[in-house]
């Protein structure tokens, strides 16, 4: 059984662009948000790591302070 692809109407060149102001509102707003929780993630408050870990680095033994 083999479905066929549906495929987006082909409308005037004035309704293309009132639906691409409609997606590029959303678009926007959805950038908008991305960076407010960019901006709370970054105002996250940090844990204090107390344990001394060591990793293998390709020029030998680091720690989270290297």
């Amino acid at each position: 059984m083999t479905q066929q692809m549906q495929t987006p109407p082909v409308v005037s060149p004035e309704a293309w662009e009132g639906a691409y102001e409609e997606m590029l509102v959303k678009e926007k707003a959805l950038t908008r948000a991305r960076d407010a929780l960019a901006a709370e993630r970054r105002r996250m408050p940090w844990m204090l790591v107390e344990k001394d870990y060591v990793f293998e680095g390709p020029n030998g033994k680091a720690s989270l302070l290297d």
